[in-house]
């Protein structure tokens, strides 16, 4: 499982930094609005397949720890599982993964729509990402990120290696920041990495 996390969070990377060249680079805007939906789109349906895999895995533990073999022989038990699986119902409406994208996708929009053409340069980008409030100080080992994640409870920003270290010396801990109202434990599983952040790191280096 924690591998298929791990793939996941590689593969909505690369989903973000996609869009980001292309909102950076495209020049004609029909077709920079095109691509940038087909991409959507493609995640979608990425996010629905691993919604569907999610669903069936359940589907199983739970015939699994159900099963009673004087009650039900295999055939059955296989009917019932294909019946389950075939009215499997996703709703993306609420999904995390498809939820990030689209905000991190704003933000990016408005970090590059404030120049008067779209041929954005490293430098025009830089100012763009300058004038949003980024924060790129660790609010756990209080030094500068390099792999910054960002938690959907509360929309606070942490260096990935410090809240896995954190986390295995206590999984029951709650925001570090101080102030955070958020009072839920923090679930690495919530913790996606953050797009603007890290293209901020990238672009200035210490």
């Amino acid at each position: 499982m924690a591998q298929s996390n791990q793939m996941i969070e590689t593969l909505d990377d690369c989903f973000f930094k996609t869009a980001d060249n292309i909102m950076k680079y495209y020049v004609n805007e029909e077709e920079k609005k095109k691509t940038l939906e087909e991409l959507r789109s493609i995640l979608k349906e990425s996010c629905s397949e691993s919604a569907r895999i999610l669903a069936a895995s359940k589907i199983k533990e739970q015939l699994e720890l159900t099963f009673d073999p004087e009650a039900k022989n295999v055939e059955d038990i296989i009917k019932e599982y294909k019946e389950a699986i075939f009215n499997i119902q996703v709703d993306l409406s609420e999904y995390n993964r498809l939820l990030e994208y689209d905000r991190q996708i704003e933000v990016l929009h408005q970090a590059n729509e404030d120049t008067p053409s779209n041929e954005l340069d490293d430098t025009d980008a830089d100012l763009q990402l300058t004038g949003l409030d980024i924060n790129v100080i660790d609010p756990i080992s209080k030094t500068r990120m390099t792999n910054p994640v960002k938690n959907a409870a509360c929309g606070h920003v942490y260096d990935k290696a410090s809240l896995i270290a954190m986390l295995e010396k206590n999984k029951n801990t709650r925001c570090p920041v101080v102030g955070c109202t958020n009072l839920t434990y923090i679930d690495l599983n919530q913790c996606r990495t953050d797009i603007v952040t890290k293209t901020y790191l990238e672009r200035n280096p210490v």
